[in-house]
């Protein structure tokens, strides 16, 4: 057995692997809840604000929608390695404002600002449900990208390449309107600069957001613009960062003008309305999982198998999604004309590669769906001009891809790798015992 093998199944799969990683959870449980508070509400109330402007409902949003519920596994089930069960949880049918345009307005909109948002609502349209000609559809890829891929963009930004001009690469290859992108780029920094900057009911952070002075009932906050230039802008509430229209600042048209009392309805003129509750309740739910981490990550694994790395599958699943990167990894090096094959730039067209293999791939989707939504030809136009910026040569980068013949092949294999041992797994936990 190799050692990168026995090295995975010592650190993931093995009984000190586990026990060690537990303690880890534990260790940086401070630092993970300042990651929690500090990104998911700014990046899902972003998302909940521009629903409003662009009509989309926050079931349509990830990762606003997406949660898991734990339960302990049964006997049977922990007999064929399955130590914690994760169940998504569907929030869409629990909360029907979360699946209904209008109905979320009714619950949540005040009647004051609810004229200036229900036209949106009444001429949407739902795929499936609404008839054909008798209502708005928005494009599939602007959707996908707006609900879950810009979000995916900020998390995998580099030091070579900006968020920015990542997500104008995609927004182009999509076909997005122009101004989305620096509209969500606004938003963003809008939200994170209230938040760090002033102490707003249901953004800020006890212990990090500051108490900042009121002038006329306004908190002065300076923001970055995705230009670079730094203006003040004057908050009131949260809904002027998510939604409200601020000259010079936000893009024209994409903007609601937000009044004195606000844009929410407030059960009983305190309490925040339902969307934030949720919102909050996933935050504790996703902290409090933490310490889970290690089982999530050592399922599908039984005692025989954690004791000895010979006998467990998930090592041999990894050892095979490991061969398959080293097979491309290989291939690349051969493939390379020697003026390219610096260990740098080598390195560089090799993560290309495997990119061009992984992302349209992927089991977990959510923050990809924009690729996804990509014909095979905008995605090869897409990756051609992201690895090209980052200083690749797009000769040798288009010859690599017209090279791969093997990659929708290998796309497939590698995801019903994915789906086969938990699959296996749980038919047999179902089985009737013989």
């Amino acid at each position: 057995m190799s050692f990168e093998k026995r090295k995975y199944h010592k650190k993931v799969l093995s009984d000190s692997g586990l026990s060690v990683s537990w303690i880890r959870c534990l260790d940086v449980s401070p630092l993970f809840a300042e990651y929690v508070w500090l990104n998911i509400p700014v990046f899902d109330l972003t998302q909940l604000g521009m629903g409003l402007i662009y009509g989309i409902p926050p079931s349509d949003y990830l990762p606003y929608k997406v949660d898991y519920q734990y339960s302990s596994p049964t006997v049977e089930e922990m007999g064929q390695g399955i130590w914690a069960n994760f169940t998504p949880t569907y929030y869409e049918l629990v909360y029907k404002w979360m699946a209904d345009l209008k109905t979320y307005i009714e619950e949540h909109v005040s009647e004051e600002f609810a004229p200036a948002v229900s036209p949106i609502a009444e001429k949407k349209a739902r795929y499936g449900i609404t008839p054909y000609e008798t209502g708005l559809y928005d494009p599939t890829a602007t959707r996908d990208f707006i609900r879950s891929t810009f979000y995916k963009l900020f998390q995998m930004r580099t030091s070579r390449v900006s968020f920015f001009v990542v997500s104008d690469e995609v927004e182009r290859e999509l076909g997005i309107v122009g101004s989305t992108n620096e509209h969500i780029m606004v938003r963003l920094n809008l939200m994170f600069s209230l938040q760090l900057g002033a102490f707003v009911l249901g953004l800020a952070v006890l212990g990090v957001s500051p108490l900042s002075s009121v002038e006329n009932g306004k908190v002065t906050v300076p923001v970055v613009l995705p230009s670079g230039e730094v203006v003040d802008v004057r908050f009131r509430r949260m809904e002027d960062a998510q939604l409200g229209f601020i000259l010079g600042v936000t893009p024209l048209g994409l903007g609601m003008l937000v009044s004195e009392k606000g844009v929410y309805k407030l059960p009983d003129g305190k309490r925040n309305p339902p969307s934030i509750n949720l919102l909050f309740e996933k935050c504790k739910g996703i902290f409090n999982r933490l310490s889970l981490t290690p089982f999530a990550y050592g399922n599908y694994n039984r005692a025989s198998e954690m004791a000895d790395p010979h006998r467990s599958d998930r090592t041999t699943q990894y050892h095979e999604l490991q061969t398959q990167r080293r097979m491309v990894e290989e291939w690349v090096e051969r493939m390379l004309p020697a003026e390219e094959k610096n260990p740098v730039r080598l390195r560089a067209y090799k993560n290309a590669v495997l990119q061009l293999v992984g992302w349209r791939a992927k089991r977990h989707r959510w923050g990809f769906e924009g690729w996804e939504s990509m014909v095979e030809w905008d995605f090869k136009e897409w990756w051609l001009g992201y690895w090209g910026q980052q200083g690749l040569n797009r000769s040798v980068l288009s010859s690599l891809y017209e090279g791969a013949r093997w990659l929708r092949n290998l796309r497939e294999r590698k995801k019903e790798l994915g789906r086969k041992l938990s699959r296996v797994r749980r038919r047999l936990a179902l089985s009737p015992a013989t």
